[in-house]
């Protein structure tokens, strides 16, 4: 039965705290207050459970590092949620492939609260409207960020980010107040900054600014002194030019001294070049096409992007980017692709060397050529090594390559299957990018959420200030299956047919494909029972990175039909609840099976459930459907005729 949702409340703004419906709850140990502060860190999106298990224990996890995190999700979920009913789907902290994600309101969460805020007021063009705006929430903002993980490794990204927007948005209240002529509070409130941060130019001029109109002239050029000094003595840089004329107007004491605005947030603007007509390949994919198109228009703006896309094999992810690169490359873009390959043995960092194969002609022309000769392979170099700094030395080399690529048109670099990729490849990423982040340039990696380790997670985690979007394809919509299916040759798609490639494909483009070429070549009944070759071998691929439990307890299931009560499946595998649910979890997370209602699970799609049962042996099987007509036979079950029918002819 479903329960109604608490009113839940976050607060990561000083210690860690929740309320429920109000009340105080105890969060309980530091590693479950982690586990929360890092879903909230993601703000809604899904983290894996590798990534959770990497982050908790620091790339030290211990044997049983999996079944502690369950423990930990299932204590949050009691504190969050005290009245969810036994099996009933948790809605706070929610179980999504491959990991989990928190589901609340934007304001729940205090810090998502205030950057959600912060987002609109830039958007207010009444001065009095948006220095009201701001005004709440620098008031709002209390207490340091995370202030309990602040020096773990995953979390100082972030710190970083929402200290930098805090002084940002302090920034841009003393600018709305000065234009108001409200001096007395600009002073107010950039004092303290201004004293503790004296790189900040833009609050040193503001703050100078109300000084002089408070009618303190000496102050406000002390403020800007003090600023030139550390510039110069500390960071060995020149003052910029606003500061420099400020300080000229004070000392002359101009009739006109304006107020300094913050400088105003930039918008998307779209490529110059017009887009063609989606073709079949790609549709259904136009929200991701736009995506990418937005990010590459931000590339050019404000520099370096990075945009992931996640999804299972055959869910499209090539063709999408490729799609995006052609029309990038028609837009006057360069555009560079590597692979990582499928195959053991390739050398370490492949898909950089296959990146810079369209620059072979300028490498020589770069300073620190010499330092690219481990990705080139041409003999001077055993392979890279990070103990004698030789990584630093590829990413600088790397960086001077595609900065002067990127110098004379804009750079597109794809880095496809990127969760087979090597240590190295994600490392010369992460470092190319902190050096080029100013570079009109869009990188675009791929890869498959079920197949991705730890490592690509750290990469992402590491690339959030550069990530424009973090894109995961799922299946096709009705017009792009019919579209997909009549290109396949399939004469009339029926809504009967679409409902049929729903459940038995989920909308995956390649299954689609295959189960379409199935039905022209075998007609209409093939598909209702066979399992295409090569969406069978895509499937059992995945399957088997799943842990032995959770594998015979989806061979069991697949024998009771796509939809299964966990009473009964629990009864046929002569497990108990717990056992039962930690062995399905798994597959729940790796977008196997979901959970329509409590209390039952469900296959994503048929293909899923049909590899299942036909590699099971047919003594096995027969086996599973005689003990399953026995329970169903039993008073009280109320199972249906066709069900026992089923059961007792397969048996």
């Amino acid at each position: 039965m479903a329960h109604d949702q608490p009113a839940v409340r976050i607060s990561v703004l000083g210690p860690v705290r929740a309320w429920v419906n109000g009340q105080p709850v105890d969060l309980a140990g530091p590693k479950q207050r982690s586990v929360l502060v890092r879903l909230v860190l993601a703000h809604g999106d899904v983290v894996s459970v590798d990534r959770l298990i990497e982050d908790l224990w620091a790339g030290e996890p211990p044997p049983k590092a999996l079944a502690a995190l369950q423990a930990y999700i299932s204590h949050l979920r009691r504190v969050l949620e005290p009245g969810r009913a036994r099996r009933a789907a948790a809605t706070v902290i929610v179980s999504a492939a491959p990991g989990y994600c928190l589901r609340l309101p934007e304001d729940a969460v205090d810090i998502w609260s205030l950057e959600a805020r912060i987002a609109a007021a830039e958007q207010r063009t009444d001065t009095h409207a948006r220095a009201a705006m701001l005004e709440e929430v620098v008031a709002d903002w209390s207490g340091d960020p995370y202030v309990e993980v602040r020096d773990a490794l995953w979390a100082a990204p972030e710190v970083a980010r929402l200290t930098e927007l805090q002084l940002s948005v302090l920034e841009a209240h003393a600018a709305a107040q000065s234009a108001l002529g409200r001096h007395a509070v600009v002073a107010r409130v950039l004092e303290a900054p201004v004293r503790d941060h004296p790189d900040r130019e833009t609050a040193a001029c503001l703050l100078a600014v109300a000084r002089y109109r408070l009618g303190h002239q000496a102050a406000a050029l002390e403020v800007l002194r003090r600023t030139s000094d550390y510039l110069v003595d500390e960071l060995g840089l020149e003052p910029g030019r606003a500061l420099r004329n400020l300080e000229r107007d004070i000392l002359r004491q101009a009739d006109h001294l304006d107020p300094i605005a913050a400088a105003p947030t930039p918008t998307a603007a779209p490529l110059e070049a017009p887009h063609p007509a989606p073709d079949n390949a790609t549709r259904g994919r136009a929200d991701e096409l736009a995506a990418i198109e937005a990010a590459a228009g931000s590339a050019l703006r404000g520099g370096l992007r990075v945009v992931w896309i996640g999804g299972e094999a055959g869910a499209g992810k090539t063709t999408v980017v490729e799609t995006a690169a052609a029309r990038l490359r028609d837009s006057g873009w360069t555009v560079a692709a590597g692979r990582s390959p499928e195959v053991d043995g390739a050398p370490p960092g492949w898909a950089w060397t296959e990146v810079l194969a369209p620059f072979t002609g300028r490498i020589g022309r770069t300073p620190h050529a010499e330092a690219l000769a481990p990705l080139l392979h041409d003999g001077r170099s055993s392979g890279p090594q990070t103990a004698d700094g030789t990584v630093f030395w590829i990413a600088h080399a790397l960086a001077e390559v595609l900065g002067q690529a990127a110098a004379e048109a804009p750079l597109l670099i794809l880095l496809d299957d990127l969760h087979r990729t090597d240590g190295l490849t994600l490392e010369l990423l992460r470092l190319t990018a902190d050096r080029l982040g100013d570079g009109r340039m869009l990188v675009i990696g791929t890869y498959r959420p079920s197949e991705s380790g730890a490592e690509l997670g750290q990469a992402r985690a590491a690339l959030a200030n550069h990530t424009a979007a973090h894109l995961l394809l799922t299946g096709l919509d009705d017009a792009a299956l019919t579209a997909l299916a009549t290109d396949c040759g399939l004469p009339a798609v029926t809504r009967e047919t679409l409902r049929l490639f729903r459940e038995r494909t989920g909308g995956n483009p390649l299954f689609v494909r295959e189960l379409a070429r199935l039905m022209v070549a075998e007609g209409i009944d093939a598909a209702h029972g066979g399992v295409p070759a090569g969406v069978g071998d895509v499937l059992r691929r995945r399957l088997a990175r799943l842990p032995p439990q959770t594998a015979t307890a989806l061979r069991q299931a697949a024998v009771l039909g796509r939809e299964v009560d966990i009473t009964l499946l629990g009864e046929l595998g002569r497990t108990d609840d717990e056992e039962l649910l930690d062995a399905l979890e798994p597959a729940v997370l790796a977008g196997l099976l979901d959970e329509p209602v409590p209390g039952r699970i469900r296959f994503a799609h048929n293909l899923i459930r049909d590899t299942l049962y036909g590699d099971t042996s047919v003594l096995r099987r027969s086996r599973l459907h005689t003990a399953a007509l026995d329970l169903l036979r039993r008073p009280g079950r109320g199972a249906d005729s066709a069900s026992l029918a089923y059961h007792a002819v397969a048996a």
